[in-house]
């Protein structure tokens, strides 16, 4: 076993991934031991997460919304269907969007220029906009990942907890990388789930209803968007 270590360093295949984590390294910025270092001493205070009640207790003022995604469906608006590229009409604003069905089934995006207009939807949208008939069954935890179909690296909030400031949620390895507009998927759980596009919960707000899949989010125009997560723990 000794013999086998003391020639390990000399294999090709060895020299071919040291190589690859080197350039790995190098592209996010560590170029020696002490940056590794600083890296995960940056990460190492966001690696929990925040209770519910710190949502709205931002002092800084919020960053300016970022420009809106057309999602490939049709958009309702306060109430008015549109296509998809209106959402472009709003840019600079924030939209309060969640995905439902129009009077014909027809997949849509209703989305809303207040928080007030998307809770009063909510409140009023049938029972059967949950994904399934028994989502007690379902896991507490959601899980946010960076490929479509739930594929690649994952991250998960447990039940009435959330990530604020996903630039400071360390991701890959040795934490090179952080999760800030890295989420293409959303696998389903019991409880409703909220994604941010700004951090500190700021910003444009999709809200996903319970016991779904959220398999490709650039349907609904949030692709690598978002900047804060919430798992509210309970169904709308």
């Amino acid at each position: 076993m000794t013999e086998q270590l003391s020639r390990r360093p000399t294999d090709p295949s060895h020299k071919k991934m040291a190589a690859r984590v080197r350039a790995s390294l190098a592209e996010s910025g560590i170029d020696s031991f002490d940056a590794i270092v600083d890296r995960f001493a940056d990460s190492a205070p966001l690696s929990h997460e925040d209770h519910l009640m710190m949502i709205g207790l931002g002092t800084k003022a919020p960053p300016s919304p970022k420009p809106h995604q057309p999602p490939e469906m049709k958009v309702v608006i306060d109430g008015e269907t549109n296509e998809p590229g209106t959402v472009h009409q709003f840019d600079g604003q924030a939209l309060y969007s969640t995905p439902g069905f129009d009077a014909k089934k027809n997949p849509v995006m209703y989305s809303f220029t207040s928080l007030e207009g998307l809770n009063q939807h909510l409140l009023a949208r049938p029972f059967h906009d949950v994904g399934t008939t028994n989502p007690d069954s379902l896991s507490e935890l959601s899980y946010y990942y960076e490929n479509d179909d739930a594929g690649g690296d994952w991250l998960q909030n447990g039940p009435a907890r959330a990530w604020s400031d996903l630039t400071r949620v360390p991701r890959g390895f040795l934490h090179t990388g952080n999760w800030n507009d890295f989420i293409s998927s959303v696998n389903w759980c019991r409880w409703d789930i909220s994604l941010y596009e700004n951090i500190n919960y700021q910003g444009s707000q999709l809200y996903l209803p319970a016991g779904r899949t959220y398999f490709h989010l650039s349907q609904f125009g949030w692709n690598d968007r978002a900047s804060a997560t919430v798992n509210w723990g309970r169904r709308f």
